[in-house]
């Protein structure tokens, strides 16, 4: 039973995923430009694979604000703006991938579950 939920579970997620990368980012692409979408997305994994190697003993809700907070510093510096909505489905896309390609369950990463 476990098993099954499992899978119903994975395969919820991995539609999730393909939804974000199929419907939500070509909207995006359109208001920031490819160029300047796929330079913040590298940024928002980079960020995001650094927080969970670095600050892994702080909650979800701790790390998500140190790359928030990372994140927005950057964009600044560069001169790049994007909302905070759009912000927050890169680094959630982000965390949900890195997940995926660890194998483990996915919690919500403000909750840190």
């Amino acid at each position: 039973m476990n098993d099954i939920l499992y899978e119903i579970f994975r395969l919820v997620l991995l539609l999730a995923v393909f939804v974000v990368t199929c419907y939500l980012l070509p909207l995006m692409k359109g208001k920031i430009g490819q160029d300047r979408l796929d330079t913040v997305t590298d940024w928002v994994n980079t960020a995001v694979l650094m927080a969970q190697q670095v600050y892994y003993a702080k909650t979800g809700a701790e790390r998500k604000a140190i790359v928030v907070n990372l994140l927005k510093n950057i964009l600044v510096a560069k001169n790049i703006s994007i909302s905070d909505e759009q912000l927050d489905m890169l680094i959630e896309a982000a965390v949900k991938t890195m997940k995926i390609k660890e194998g483990t369950n996915y919690g919500n990463s403000e909750t840190g579950k």
